[in-house]
């Protein structure tokens, strides 16, 4: 059960400030414990900008939702329309950024966001949906799991000058024909 007083909705224009200070908080709990803060820095100087997340919210192809309770921001996730990977045939969907406040973990948002962001995906018929994830974050990849996600392979994601290891993972469109019958 989801959290009461938690609001899960559409990202407008406005959102966008408060977003990057929120995602500037929260980006380095999903990585490496202990990364190089040089490296963090640079990472969201470049990636978690307002314009970044301005351009996301009017970008057609993309979806970002925002949990919010007492009017702030304690969660989101950005998936994409249509994300081709060269591991995933077809034009699948990805689920981009999925991050929430610590202190909401284990409370059901993150439940409540995944199952928002994975309906807007198959209003659309597009029930191939992949994402990655820090390879060492076994919350994380349990969360996805437990939501049908199955890892299918790795690739690098560079965090400033860090290499890290992320897991692909993919859902098979099956689940989603489950989940609705």
């Amino acid at each position: 059960m989801a959290e009461p007083g938690i609001c899960v909705r559409c990202a407008i224009r406005d959102d966008a400030e408060e977003l990057l200070t929120f995602a500037a908080e929260v980006f380095p709990l999903g990585g490496r414990p202990g990364a190089d803060p040089q490296d963090l820095a640079q990472y969201i100087a470049t990636e978690l900008t307002m314009e970044c997340f301005r351009a996301l919210i009017e970008n057609p192809n993309a979806i970002l939702f925002v949990a919010e309770m007492a009017d702030h921001i304690c969660g989101y996730a950005l998936v994409l329309r249509s994300s081709p990977h060269p591991h995933i045939e077809g034009t699948p969907a990805e689920v981009r950024k999925f991050y929430l406040a610590s202190p909401h973990h284990g409370r059901g948002l993150a439940d409540q966001l995944m199952r928002q962001a994975l309906a807007s995906l198959e209003r659309d018929r597009l029930a191939v949906v992949w994402l990655t994830v820090y390879s060492e974050n076994p919350r994380a990849i349990a969360f996805y799991k437990k939501w049908g996600f199955h890892i299918v392979g790795s690739q690098e994601f560079l965090v400033g000058d860090d290499r890290q290891q992320d897991f692909l993972m993919r859902r098979d469109p099956q689940l989603a024909l489950q989940e609705r019958t």
